[in-house]
């Protein structure tokens, strides 16, 4: 009888905590402008003090936060910033690149990306994923850590600042791949951006064998399950699952070693004969990150957010028409 009724308060503790999914546990304010990292790029002497360069004056426009929230029963770090401003906006989830600790979200992902956005009028949250940063389990590499960037939904939506009907999702590199891996799972979001996004988890390992020695150390089971588990991850291979309701804009360049543009041209045409809605930017030259093409990506990335998220166009005719 004690066997049982410890099994029983285990499973109620366990679900209890599943119920808690996308609440906030503690958050803090961080003063992005004072870290170290950033002095000597964001700021110039002006008259004897220190001023914020004029291209990065956004960063008095926003609030930075680093907050732990609950999945699966674990305490993730995630960072939100808002707009300084009061008022209503549209959301957006970000899906960082790497794994652990490298390509984690540091303080110049959160004045070059995050709050940048958050300037253009949205409120934006990213994960670090579980294990990172503090955060408690062990990513997985596109398995359950997947979970992580759907329980920002819940906390988005329940935001005091955000539109709960007015969300988009953006992902770079691995967060390609997260991005994807969401859009399989809801059509909760209005629009998504991916750029240099990892889409065939096979490909990567032809193109960049070091890459299995990361696929064997996060993804459970890889050994004995190599190409079921590389399937799962892998968007060209789920082409079918993924939502038809989201346009993708899909950004990447020509030049990229580490996700080569194979892999956005067989999504495109997979995406064209399964009539999800898309655009996509092959960029001239471009290197993983497009650091060659940085003013032409936020450019690009800020219409299609506004264009899909803050405005709410219809989605496009893919059927064949015109003259």
């Amino acid at each position: 009888m004690k066997k049982i009724l410890l099994f029983s308060f285990c499973i109620l503790f366990t679900l209890n905590l599943y119920s808690q999914n996308g609440k906030i546990v503690h958050r803090e304010e961080i003063k992005i402008t004072e870290s170290d990292d950033l002095k000597n790029i964001i700021f110039e002497n002006e008259g004897g003090s220190k001023a914020l360069k004029e291209q990065y004056q956004y960063l008095e426009k926003v609030r930075i936060e680093r907050i732990k929230y609950l999945s699966d029963g674990l305490k993730v770090i995630a960072y939100m910033v808002t707009p300084l401003q009061p008022g209503k906006y549209p959301g957006i989830i970000y899906n960082r690149g790497g794994n652990k600790e490298f390509g984690k979200i540091t303080p110049q992902k959160v004045a070059f990306i995050l709050a940048q956005m958050a300037s253009w009028g949205y409120v934006v949250s990213a994960s670090q994923y579980r294990g990172v940063d503090g955060g408690e389990g062990m990513e997985e590499f596109g398995g359950a850590d997947v979970h992580d960037v759907l329980n920002l939904i819940p906390i988005m939506q329940n935001h005091k600042m955000v539109l709960p009907d007015k969300l988009g999702i953006y992902g770079w590199s691995r967060g390609g791949m997260m991005t994807y891996l969401a859009l399989m799972k809801t059509d909760v979001f209005r629009a998504a951006v991916v750029g240099g996004g990892l889409s065939d988890l096979h490909m990567m390992k032809d193109t960049r064998p070091v890459m299995e020695e990361v696929y064997i150390d996060l993804i459970p089971g890889y050994s004995e399950n190599k190409d079921d588990l590389l399937d799962e991850r892998s968007a060209i291979k789920n082409v079918e699952k993924i939502t038809k309701t989201t346009p993708i804009l899909m950004l990447h360049g020509t030049s990229d070693w580490r996700v080569v543009p194979q892999m956005a041209l067989d999504l495109a045409e997979a995406f064209t004969q399964e009539k999800i809605p898309y655009r996509l930017l092959m960029l001239e030259g471009g290197d993983h990150g497009l650091t060659e093409f940085r003013k032409v990506v936020n450019l690009e990335v800020k219409m299609w957010l506004d264009k899909y998220v803050k405005e709410r166009s219809p989605l496009p005719d893919l059927n064949p028409h015109g003259r």
